[in-house]
């Protein structure tokens, strides 16, 4: 590993474990990722060797995960989703009883465990390899002779996990992976008796056995059993330990036996034709009692013994519902980032995603939804009374919480929480109308502004107080500076009880240019439409256009501030400081509007960024997206 970008690496094209896991992927998801602004930290360089195989398809000698999934980590290091369900798997061969390991090396490569030369190379079995390489000649030239395989264990785990489709398609595909298995037996020196461990343990775990609805693909023995026989693997492994005439083992032993015989073809004989599976587990069970590899009373007790598929839960980590909702807006944001389309392909991918989630604080603030369900809490925290909860309807009520923390990279979210215990999110799937909210946001700013201005002008004496009276071009100016002439000792409390006295019309018959156009608005209760109405009452009473020619009043003092004049920009094309503004657009100024325009038009069909280059109805914004992006 080094820093920045790798000038020397080959990425996989193909293979069932590469696409799985995202390794193919790997380019596609630089471009989206850089495209949002990320860069690469540090990345693998390989050497010419190295280099040089895997232009030809040869798989390097990476000791792979069992398991791979999408983990998210919270802010302060907690795990806040894990896909990856861990506790079927096998962690080392002592774990593995021999009857297992037995029935495993007779199916499918019987030489693998014989004492022999330590330097030997198990990936070969040059007489199984030859007699393959015979009959497929045979086949060729025209002679009805049956196929075989000469695979072993070490060459099935390169065809399954990273040949095309999991299959050798030609003699070349079958030397790539002789060669690629051969690095990985190699890798620790010449003696290769604990690679010959690490290849069935391999086995073992990443066995490929179909798929089953709610979950998907089944990989790995332990898996499979819990996945089709709704068994546990450390369970079976604990009770075949040691072989007795037990009804109960033989059923264990049969599942087994059974998910060994069907990996050769797994979806044929799980979910097409279990009848063959049937047939082809009795065959093996015969020929390993004839070999005298289990005993003849407990082999004529597992060929009696009837086994049904019973479909098992697979559970992935434990989401606590504090972090339910946190976690899928990491992940819904993690398929925008990457390009994706599923959730599923998502979970699957090898992937470790350290997010801005304060866990800590959510796990808190989900305690606190919890004990605002109780009467007792409530009534100790005097939220119980009149126009406050009631104890008939604590236990209706929703609560939701949203929180972002401004950093020097951007707004980070922290908490993303709501006391729903269903897949809807109050914070990110509800659209509202906040309109309370919005008059106390403008009520906050109005009495901001109150201040602000009280500090500017109270130094002043009553001479220059008049000539910043005369000269204000916003009404909350003068008024402020008005009343400053009038009491110039007056307080800032004062001030600001004043400011809420303050009257405004609330006639809903006056026109008023918005971002949106030219709008009319409506009260609540019509009986106010002919009153002037204190900014007071009006925050009590929720009156509509009280608040609207108020925040007309806080727009009017910014834009009277602003550093030239705006009438004369908007009307002059050529005017000076239009040019300015125009190129403080394209700089710091917009850069997030820039992006926002720049991340709607990349999702647009080449035709209709094309309409939007020559359309003149646009924000000089949007306009200078769109000539960035062309």
């Amino acid at each position: 590993m080094q820093a920045g970008p790798s000038p020397s690496i080959v990425f996989p094209q193909s293979g069932p474990f590469n696409t799985r896991r995202g390794y193919s992927q790997i380019l596609k998801f630089e471009d989206t990722l850089k495209k949002h602004g990320y860069h690469i930290v540090k990345q693998a360089r390989f050497s010419p060797q190295m280099l040089w195989l895997a232009r030809l398809g040869i798989t390097p000698p990476y000791s792979e995960p069992y398991k791979t999934g999408l983990v998210i980590i919270a802010a302060d290091g907690t795990i806040i989703y894990d896909a990856i369900s861990r506790n079927q798997l096998f962690n080392d061969m002592e774990e593995i009883p021999p009857l297992i390991t037995n029935t495993l090396l007779f199916i499918e490569d019987r030489g693998l465990d014989r004492q022999i030369d330590p330097r030997n190379n198990p990936v070969i079995n040059w007489s199984r390899l030859l007699k393959a390489c015979f009959l497929y000649g045979a086949s060729k030239l025209g002679f009805p002779t049956r196929i075989e395989g000469g695979s072993t264990l070490a060459t099935q785990l390169e065809k399954y996990r990273y040949s095309s489709d999991g299959k050798t398609l030609s003699p070349l595909d079958k030397l790539r992976q002789i060669v690629a298995a051969s690095l990985k037996v190699y890798q620790d020196g010449p003696d290769t008796r604990s690679a010959r461990k690490k290849i069935i343990l391999d086995y073992i775990n990443t066995m490929p056995l179909a798929a089953v609805p709610s979950y998907g693909e089944i990989y790995g023995l332990g898996e499979g059993l819990n996945a089709w026989f709704n068994v546990d693997a450390q369970t079976a492994a604990r009770n075949l330990a040691t072989i007795t005439n037990d009804p109960q083992k033989a059923e264990l032993y049969r599942q087994i036996l059974m998910l060994f015989c069907a990996v050769r073809a797994p979806s044929y004989y799980l979910i097409k034709n279990p009848a063959a599976l049937e047939r082809r587990t009795l065959n093996y069970l015969h020929s390993m009692e004839n070999e005298k590899l289990i005993d003849p009373q407990f082999a004529t007790l597992v060929s009696r013994t009837p086994v049904s598929f019973a479909r098992g839960r697979h559970p992935s980590f434990h989401i606590s519902a504090a972090m339910r909702k946190a976690s899928n807006t990491v992940r819904l944001s993690l398929l925008k980032l990457l390009d994706m389309d599923k959730l599923y392909d998502l979970n699957r991918l090898h992937l470790g995603v350290q997010s801005t989630i304060d866990g800590t604080l959510q796990a808190q603030i989900a305690e606190l939804f919890e004990k605002l369900k109780q009467p007792r809490f409530i009534r100790r925290k005097g939220l119980l009374g009149s126009r406050l909860l009631s104890r008939d309807d604590i236990q209706d009520l929703n609560y939701s919480y949203l929180l972002y923390e401004r950093t020097p990279l951007g707004n980070a979210l922290r908490i993303q929480i709501d006391n729903q215990d269903v897949p809807f999110d109050m914070n990110a799937g509800m659209k509202l109308e906040l309109g309370s909210t919005a008059k106390l946001r403008t009520l906050a700013h109005y009495l901001e502004i109150v201040s602000i201005l009280f500090d500017t002008l109270a130094p002043f004496n009553k001479f220059h107080l008049r000539a910043k009276y005369k000269a204000a071009q916003d009404p909350i100016t003068k008024w402020v500076a008005k009343i400053l002439i009038r009491n110039p000792k007056i307080s800032l409390d004062r001030l600001v009880k004043l400011a809420l006295n303050r009257a405004y019309s609330a006639n809903p018959e006056e026109q008023f240019f918005t971002g949106g156009g030219v709008h009319t608005f409506q009260n609540y209760d019509s009986r106010d439409d002919n009153h002037r109405i204190s900014v007071r009452e009006a925050t009590t009473r929720s009156v509509n256009l009280v608040f609207v020619r108020l925040l007309r009043d806080v727009v009017y003092f910014h834009r009277k501030r602003l550093p030239y004049n705006e009438s004369q920009i908007l009307n002059q094309r050529n005017h000076a400081d239009r040019l300015r503004l125009l190129q403080k657009i394209a700089t710091a100024k917009a850069v997030d509007l820039l992006l926002y325009h720049y991340r709607i038009l990349h999702d647009l069909s080449g035709d209709k960024i094309i309409k939007r280059l020559i359309s003149k109805e646009k924000d000089l914004t949007e306009q200078m997206a769109v000539l960035f992006y062309a």
